[in-house]
């Protein structure tokens, strides 16, 4: 069987820009080209066009293969060919200061894969960070996160690709509650240091809610509303994805696990029509609002409609 890339992909729900979707377990996702065909018939028929595929787990380290490069050049093939864009995803909370692994063991896999590439179609179009340091009590912010903004820039620079990274929502907020400190001559919370460096950002503002409620307190308008502001304050070169979780995870309300789709997408429009949709995907992004990153395939596939 061979995959047949979308001829008609649907449109981003709600008129936004964009649709991201983590996938952090290809190996059993484009492992066979009937899983590969599944995975193309998603996105094409849930509004995604922009995918984050796990990079280090097939090609990172010692996990290159013959057969796993050439089940990721066919998946890429295929996604573009159906007209989305595809980022290699990878992090670990030790990438901040263990950045020398990171280049030898993620970075070079990386660009020996880009070169092996027999058509534009095979490469990837970006990175998607998940270097979630914040989650490390034994690392600082202060610390932490100009390591993570000097790897961006390194990245960038290394493989001339735009950068995106996952952040909490906490890393930026409108109270002062997160700690300020310093770096290139500002004083700001890290949340700002990280818009200020990335190409765009998911802002992990989970919750199974768009607004406020009684019970568990602010919904992911709230939650997203403190990064909206300020990358819109600063210009249009950094682009936001409210990012949405649907992995069983506790508490409940940060997840979407248990809901279905429908209830799901209810949401999300409520969050598109606080964030004005508007602008290009083209460099610079010329909105601050890009759409939802939803975290992850699986999961997400497996929701009731």
């Amino acid at each position: 069987m061979s995959v047949t890339p979308c001829s008609s992909p649907a449109a981003t729900p709600n008129s936004n820009l964009a649709r991201a979707m983590y996938l952090w377990t290809p190996s059993t996702v484009i492992n066979t080209d009937p899983h590969l065909q599944t995975l193309v018939n998603w996105c094409c028929n849930n509004g995604v066009n922009y995918v984050f595929m796990d990079f280090y787990s097939m090609l990172g380290g010692a996990n290159w293969t013959a057969a796993n490069l050439a089940r990721v050049q066919t998946a890429l093939d295929n996604l573009h060919k159906s007209g989305f864009k595809v980022f290699a995803l990878s992090g670990d909370v030790s990438w901040t200061y263990n950045q020398q692994w990171v280049l030898k063991n993620v970075i070079q896999p990386f660009l020996r894969y880009q070169n092996l590439a027999t058509s534009p179609t095979q490469r990837f179009d970006g990175w998607s960070l998940d270097i979630e340091y914040w989650t490390d009590g034994t690392q600082q912010a202060s610390v932490a996160c100009p390591q993570l903004c000097d790897f961006v820039r390194a990245v960038k620079k290394i493989t001339g690709l735009p950068v995106g990274v996952f952040a909490a929502f906490y890393l930026k907020d409108s109270t002062g509650t997160r700690p300020s400190f310093s770096y290139q001559g500002k004083t700001a919370q890290d949340g700002e240091f990280i818009m200020d460096n990335a190409d765009f950002v998911v802002v992990g503002a989970y919750r199974n809610h768009a607004q406020d409620n009684g019970t568990d307190g602010p919904g992911q308008i709230t939650l997203f509303q403190p990064w909206y502001n300020y990358a819109s304050q600063v210009g249009d070169n950094i682009g936001l994805f409210c990012g949405s979780e649907t992995q069983n995870q506790t508490p409940a309300y940060i997840t979407y696990f248990g809901m279905t789709r429908t209830q799901m997408e209810a949401q999300h429009t409520l969050i598109s029509q606080a964030f004005a949709p508007g602008g290009t995907l083209a460099a610079p992004i010329s909105s601050t609002f890009l759409g939802q990153a939803i975290d992850e395939y699986v999961s997400w596939s497996a929701m009731s409609a």
